[in-house]
């Protein structure tokens, strides 16, 4: 009887080997962190300068499991589970959500495509990152492209198919409340074409608030790169409805804390009339000097109608960084920013990149350390 038993289990151990030889789980990260020194900020006694460390330039700190089991015939099953922390003080980023980066579930084919169901990164932020010189960084005033095509939204459906150098995806966020098929969805179509130097692609995207009032982004990009060279280039316009408006808490209609509004405005809140429209326009260029040394520019530029009603305003940025890599995975950069706010965009709490405590200028440099696994 014991042998038996010990030769069931042995057998029970094979299969399940055999199980596991098909299937694959990776635990991964990134962690990014920076001295940050920038002017204009809102002190106790007003504006003044500000020296802290902060979250990186390049991307968020995480960590993440993910997994992939094939399942025959090309078929495989798939999820991602990302967590967001706050390195300096190791707190959970994204509203305090476990997997707040991201967290779904799919099956993939190569002739049917991949579909997807969960928390995951909307079109725009993750097709418009391709057009970005810095693949859209993580300080506020190099990434306020993210604040106006929002991040990531719950209740996701995504597919995407490929066929050769051309790909689509579709996405269909659904708002989960009753009686409303509209209320707090979100859609979204992407088109990308993609040879080995040039990519190019097209968006466009519909968020609808608790009310049905609605964020419409239509925009589009392209890089090109020649030796160690590559450009980048971007545009976008976005209209939000007068009173449009996102939540902050989940499960909530449009639960986006990434995605700016048009409720309140300097005038004080619902004073908001018209449509704000942002033109948004971004240039840049990388130099790869050697393989281990990358020199980045770049140049955005966000024309605003009807900040607060008939009051328009823009908002500036110019960054050049520089960034070293001491391996395949850590790198050290220096980064400097220099940002200007014009017209009502001087006092409009509904900035991309915040206000400058009602100056209209802002400058910055970080120094930052970024290691991935």
């Amino acid at each position: 009887m014991i042998k038996t038993t010990a030769w069931g289990a042995l057998c029970l151990l094979g299969a399940t080997s055999a199980v596991h030889a098909q299937s694959s789980v990776t635990f991964y990260g990134a962690i990014d962190t920076s001295l940050r020194y920038t002017t204009s900020n809102a002190g106790a006694n007003g504006p003044a300068n500000e020296f802290a460390l902060t979250q990186g330039g390049f991307q968020g700190s995480r960590w993440g499991l993910k997994g992939a089991e094939d399942l025959g015939n090309g078929t495989k099953a798939l999820f991602d589970l990302e967590n967001g922390f706050v390195l300096n003080n190791g707190t959970f980023d994204q509203q305090g959500q476990l997997f707040g980066r991201q967290a779904w579930v799919g099956l993939s084919n190569p002739t049917f495509g991949r579909l997807l169901a969960g928390r995951i990164y909307g079109i725009p932020f993750g097709m418009l990152s391709d057009f970005d010189p810095l693949g859209i960084g993580n300080y506020l005033e190099n990434s306020y492209l993210a604040r106006i095509v929002g991040v990531r939204y719950d209740n996701m459906l995504d597919y995407s198919i490929a066929r050769g150098p051309v790909s689509l995806e579709l996405q269909r966020s659904f708002g989960g409340q009753a009686g409303s098929l509209s209320q707090g969805s979100t859609t979204a179509v992407a088109v990308t074409y993609k040879i080995a130097k040039f990519e190019v692609a097209g968006v466009a995207h519909e968020s609808r608030d608790a009310s049905n009032r609605k964020a419409v982004i239509l925009g589009g990009g392209a890089n090109y790169s020649v030796g160690p060279v590559t450009a980048y280039l971007m545009y976008l316009n976005a209209r939000r409805d007068a009173g449009f408006t996102t939540s902050s808490t989940t499960g909530a209609p449009l639960a986006n804390t990434s995605l700016i509004g048009n409720s309140t405005t300097i005038l004080g809140p619902n004073t908001q009339t018209a449509q704000r429209v942002d033109s948004y326009l971004s240039l840049g260029v990388s130099y790869k000097v050697t393989p281990t040394l990358v020199f980045t520019g770049g140049y955005f530029l966000d024309n605003v109608a009807h900040v607060v009603n008939q009051q328009s305003g823009k908002i500036r940025t110019a960054l050049v960084n520089v960034d070293y890599f001491l391996s395949k995975r850590t790198d050290i950069y220096a980064e400097f920013d220099r940002n200007w706010l014009s017209g009502a965009s001087v006092t409009d709490p509904n900035n991309p990149p915040l206000t400058f405590a009602g100056r209209s200028t802002r400058t910055g440099v970080g120094l930052g350390l970024r290691t991935r696994f």
